[in-house]
């Protein structure tokens, strides 16, 4: 496993448990395939290589690699990320996969299209993150590259914030095929825009439970707009859905594609 320099430690206390696991993570969300063909035309029309932030398991890297594109993989789970080199394999040379924490990388190269996807942006819990990734993200983009973000909007994750403990999920265990079954409750703070997940595991094999705990920020496309500003780049065209749609206020998703060129930066 091969770790970049920068950050710090204190991201990995917020992966040290079950939802971060890599195997368990992909039993989660193996269905979760909608927003592949979006990324993979992305990243065609933008001619590589590829940057993915927040890469997880590979579940974009991979299929976007597929294509003869050259990936690179950077998430801060140590496990999210042996779990994307193992179904990479051994005799694929790319994408390669780096443990590193996206607020503060190098990588000494540029690419074409830089990439944070499924509402991954959301780790950013602070503006300070946030421009500190997306001025990282800008260093690390071709003159002509693309930045390009896609997040949950604000008012679809908050309205299920109600604090109640209720079934979230289910999948089975990926080494014993077991039932774990997911139970959950959400509360948001609108002054600091942080909505919390507390989730607990349950192994019905053998009854055994296991909390986890995510915290994310809210972030509107207006937020990400001015902070990309202030990291240099420009908000080139907006969707609100993976088949090019237009963002509105009813969007349940929301897309930034951007170019670098904002008012942080001298074109």
């Amino acid at each position: 496993m091969v770790r970049l320099r920068g950050g710090d430690d204190s991201a990995l206390r917020h992966v040290d448990n079950v939802y971060y696991d890599g195997p368990h993570y992909d039993q989660r969300y193996a269905t979760y395939t909608h927003d592949i063909g979006f990324w993979r035309e992305a990243a065609r029309s933008n001619g590589g290589p590829v940057l993915e932030l927040a890469a997880g398991t590979g579940r974009l890297s991979l299929p976007i690699a597929e294509h003869g594109i050259d990936v690179v993989g950077v998430d801060v789970a140590p496990s999210m990320i042996d779990q994307a080199v193992r179904k990479r394999g051994p005799s694929r040379a790319t994408p390669t996969f780096l443990v590193g924490d996206m607020r503060r990388f190098e990588l000494g190269r540029r690419f074409g299209l830089v990439m944070i996807a499924c509402s991954s942006v959301c780790h950013l819990l602070s503006d300070e993150d946030a421009l500190s990734c997306f001025t990282s993200a800008a260093r690390h983009m071709r003159p002509d590259g693309t930045f390009a973000i896609d997040v949950a909007a604000p008012r679809h994750e908050t309205a299920r914030a109600d604090a109640r403990w209720k079934s979230r999920f289910s999948y089975d265990h990926p080494a014993t095929g077991h039932l774990v079954t997911v139970r959950g409750r959400r509360t948001y703070s609108p002054a600091s825009r942080l909505l919390t997940d507390e989730m607990e595991y349950t192994f019905t094999e053998d009854g055994r439970t296991e909390h986890a705990t995510r915290v994310s920020r809210m972030y509107s496309a207006d937020d990400l707009a001015a902070l990309l500003g202030r990291a240099g780049l420009r908000v080139e065209r907006t969707f609100g859905d993976f088949d090019g749609g237009p963002l509105t206020a009813d969007s349940t998703t929301q897309i930034l594609m951007c170019s670098l060129g904002g008012p942080g930066r001298t074109p």
